[in-house]
């Protein structure tokens, strides 16, 4: 067994003392930096990144300190931090280490993927911004909606800073990777991201990636987590952080590379089970994680966003309607059914979450729609199988005329019911 969450946690200092302060300016130069502090003259960047990988790099998973020199922390923020961890000379070498970095200079203050850059006010600026009405359009196509890049959709939730001394609404993890993580399957992830880092590829990133999936989820490994289905073993806050800590290896990776870099095997999936470690945490009153609504939806979105076809719809949707923003999580029902697979059943859950979701000035465009996407499907040829599935796609159906009728006039009902019987009658 390896150490518990709260020793790993001794091992670094609280987030309040250790992170950056990310109200000090960006522009504080190196020349008066050393100005400020002559011994910098002195400081050597080969020792400094010796130090930066022994005493530093066990919470940036950039390794060789990137992500300090991309969003632009200042000399006197590294040495504040480094000198809790080193002494000052070794924090001064530090600095010299990081100024030899090559790396774009990015707004300490950047949302990484926020769409359009900005959140939007609300709920009904987000159908206006997207549709240029607030009403869900009855004559948009399932090809215009597919069309539609939800990455490039504004949506009216702040996306996380890359370091937020203040709150856990960041990409910094608040601790070292467990031991027991690292040393699963005879030291797997270990092994995996120390290759990445000597030949940071995308292999190699994927490599590493399902690495630490495989350590924090399996019920073999007796340090894992994220067993989220067991109420005995799983460890809700530690699995929120773990997982913070993978989804940085991702992103760091993407800021490298560009950040429309394309990865193999949805590694950007990762972000979603951020968000999914904070959702399930609710039940668990001993160990809150903060933030945990804005945590379930920020993530999640930021996972969905990458994949619609992924995960059901009704965790990614319920997140925005936790916070009142129906419109958002009726777009992401019907652009997660628009994106399914082939013979999926998910496409019929999806239609029962966006009449459970709609607003009622909506309900009835969005059922018409995922109503003639279904018909579609099955005309041609694409429908589930199985017998279980079927069943829950005709429950699904079901359901969603019942979620609608609650919302829509007594003429509307019988419009819908028309759309619904050639739908059930393929499915029988």
């Amino acid at each position: 067994m390896g150490p518990t969450f709260e020793a790993s946690l001794m091992k670094r200092l609280p987030r309040h003392v250790f992170p950056v302060v990310l109200g000090l300016a960006i522009g504080c130069s190196e020349s008066s930096s050393s100005a400020l502090d002559p011994e910098m003259a002195n400081a050597s960047p080969v020792f400094g990144r010796d130090a930066f990988v022994e005493s530093c790099a066990g919470c940036h998973a950039s390794g060789d300190g990137y992500d300090l020199r991309t969003f632009g922390f200042t000399d006197t923020t590294i040495i504040r931090r480094a000198v809790f961890h080193v002494d000052t000379a070794s924090a001064r070498n530090i600095v010299a280490h990081i100024r030899t970095l090559a790396a774009p200079l990015h707004d300490a203050r950047l949302r990484l993927f926020q769409p359009k850059g900005a959140p939007l006010a609300g709920d009904v600026e987000f159908a206006n911004a997207l549709f240029g009405r607030d009403a869900w359009p009855a004559e948009i196509t399932t090809e215009q909606l597919l069309a539609i890049d939800p990455r490039n959709v504004q949506v009216a939730i702040k996306l996380p800073v890359w370091a937020d001394e203040g709150s856990n609404m960041d990409w910094m993890p608040d601790f070292i990777l467990p031991s027991g993580i690292l040393d699963y399957s005879g030291g797997l992830a270990r092994g995996a991201i120390a290759g990445y880092k000597a030949a940071p590829t995308s292999e190699n990133l994927v490599r590493a990636v399902n690495a630490l999936r495989t350590a924090d989820r399996s019920a073999a490994n007796p340090d894992a987590p994220c067993l989220l289905e067991d109420t005995l073993r799983v460890r809700y806050r530690e699995c929120f952080e773990v997982r913070r800590w993978t989804s940085t290896l991702v992103a760091l990776h993407m800021l490298r590379n560009g950040t429309s870099v394309q990865l193999p095997n949805r590694m950007q999936d990762v972000w979603w089970d951020v968000g999914n470690a904070a959702r399930k945490s609710r039940v668990d009153k001993s160990v809150p994680i903060a933030n945990v609504r804005e945590n379930w939806a920020t993530w999640m979105f930021l996972g969905w966003s990458f994949d619609p076809s992924l995960h059901s719809s009704f965790y990614t949707g319920g997140a925005f309607r936790e916070f009142g923003l129906t419109r958002h999580a009726t777009f992401v029902a019907l652009r997660s059914q628009v994106a399914r697979p082939r013979n999926s059943v998910s496409a019929y859950e999806d239609l029962l979450n966006a009449a459970r979701f709609s607003p009622a000035s909506w309900t009835m465009s969005a059922t018409q729609f995922g109503l003639r996407h279904l018909d579609e499907r099955i005309k041609s040829g694409d429908r589930p199988t199985a017998a279980d599935a079927v069943a829950t796609a005709v429950a699904s159906v079901n359901s969603a005329m019942m979620e609608a009728n609650k919302k829509v006039t007594v003429a509307e009902r019988a419009q819908l019911a028309a759309l619904a019987q050639p739908v059930l009658a393929a499915l029988q």
